[in-house]
This record gives structure tokens, sequence and C-alpha cells, in this order.
């Protein structure tokens, strides 16, 4: 573990700058130490020396340092959405005292399984549970596997995540507290479901290279949320693998022949055979 204010790659400040420091400890309002909490320095009154930021560490301690002696600088302090400011701090000053609100939340982990590549994008959905029944708090998409999701309601949560051609996988029974560290949900997404084959013809009966794409119907805000498409071999197959069960439409296309679609039933960890006809 680092040392408060040791410089890192990409929040290290210039070794040139030198001079007096102020350093402290962050803490929630029960006293707990609140970790990477992103710490700024600016001179106060506009002064020319505004600082790279710094983390706190696993104590939740910091100390910015370079600072100019006997000046006073405009302390700010976030983490997630949640921000506290403290003015006007001189130099020199070593057990700074701030306690920051602790955000709710949620740290997502998205992991694919062994062998298989990244989807292009990961869609989350955040359902909580009230006496009410169930509502949606959040939908999102995202091209990093690891998510920090903030400032959500305390509650009880689901967690549903896929992406690209990966079904969806829900996590349960996700409590989110006050004051307390985020959860992290872990869910391994994998290309199951059902199996679509089929060849591309034209109304003669001879098979014939086209784009493929295809759209579930009886669901259509569930994956995939937009058009998919991938091209025939040049004999007109095609396989398309890893979709929920449920109803789609499978539509081809060639600029010779024209267009066709066919729709079919997909059922979980099956595969069905169609043929598509252009015209």
């Amino acid at each position: 573990m680092s040392s408060p204010g040791t410089p890192t790659d990409d929040l290290g400040r210039p070794p040139e700058v030198e001079g007096s420091a102020i350093s402290g400890h962050v803490r929630d309002f029960q006293g707990v130490p609140m970790v990477g909490v992103r710490v700024e320095a600016a001179e106060s009154g506009g002064g020319d020396l505004d600082l790279l930021p710094v983390l706190t560490d696993g104590d939740g301690a910091f100390s910015v340092e370079g600072l100019v002696p006997s000046a006073r600088y405009d302390l700010r302090f976030a983490l997630g959405t949640v921000r506290s400011r403290a003015l006007a701090v001189p130099t020199g000053t070593d057990q700074l005292e701030v306690k920051l609100a602790r955000p709710q939340g949620i740290l997502l982990v998205a992991k694919v399984e062994a062998g298989q590549p990244p989807p292009p994008v990961f869609y989350v959905v955040l359902h909580r549970a009230t006496p009410k029944g169930v509502v949606r708090e959040y939908y999102g998409r995202t091209l990093r596997s690891r998510l920090l999701l903030w400032s959500i309601r305390p509650g009880r949560y689901t967690v549903t995540v896929w992406g690209g051609s990966y079904l969806p996988v829900q996590a349960t029974g996700i409590d989110v507290l006050e004051n307390t560290p985020a959860p992290e949900v872990e869910v391994l997404l994998g290309p199951l479901g059902g199996t679509i084959g089929g060849e591309i013809s034209d109304a003669s009966g001879h098979a014939c290279p086209a784009i493929v794409s295809w759209r579930r119907i009886d669901a259509p805000g569930h994956v995939p949320l937009h058009m998919t498409t991938v091209p025939t071999t040049p004999h007109g197959d095609f396989v398309l693998r890893g979709l929920p069960a449920g109803r789609y439409r499978v539509s081809a296309f060639s600029e010779q022949k024209g267009v066709g679609d066919v729709e079919v039933e997909v059922h979980e960890q099956e595969s069905t055979s169609v043929d598509v006809i252009l015209a």
C-alpha cells in the first residue's frame, strides 16, 4: 500500500514542486476511514498553484505536498457524487480531520467465461424491491467491466447485466445500506441460450450469400436492444448463438436477390433451423 501522497502514474505531482504540505484523514460520520477520496488543492484567493489531486489511502489518510509555505489553500474532497469543501487551510496543517457522507452504491464486476471475448458494451439494470412492488432505479450502459454505481437509494436490489450475444445474468438480494461500503457484486456472462442456424436462398432455391439480421419481437426491450447483423458464408449459411429463449424475426438482405424474413421460436439450449427465401 502506498503512503499518503505518494505519486502515481496518473495522479502524481511534478517532482520539481517542493514546499510545505497539508495532511490529515477523511472519515465518514461513524468514524470509519474512507478510501479513494479525491483530494484537490488550489491556492486561496486565486493563486497560480493548482495542484494535481491525491487519493486517500487505506486508512483514509492523505497528504497534499509541494505547497507554498505560509499560504492558505482551498481543499476539495469528493467520492462519487458526494462532495465536501474545507476553505482556507494553512500549509503545515498535519492533523486535518474531514467528515464526509458515505454515498450508497454497488461495485459491479462483470466477467466472461474463459476464452470468450468481452461484449462491446455492458448493459446494466437495477431493480429495487419496495412495499408496493419492484421499481427500476437505474438503467445504463458502459464499456467497463468494473463499474461503481453511486448515489442509489438504500434497499434490496436485483442487478441484471448483459451485453452483445451474452445472456442476461441476475444477481439478487443485494442490500445497499446507508453509510456502509458498497457491496461488490460479481456476475459471470456466458454465451448460452438457444441457437438459430439456416440457409439463405433465392426464389429459385439457389443458395446465396446475404446479410442476416435478427430482432427479438416478444420482448423488444430485451437482448439484443438494437438490430444486430452478421454476414453469411459464401454459400449462404449462418449460425446465431447465445440467444435468450423467445420469439425472433430473422431477416436477410442481398443487393442482387432482394430481402426476406421468417419468424422463429428459440428455446433454451436448443438449436432451431430456418431457411430464409429472398424475393
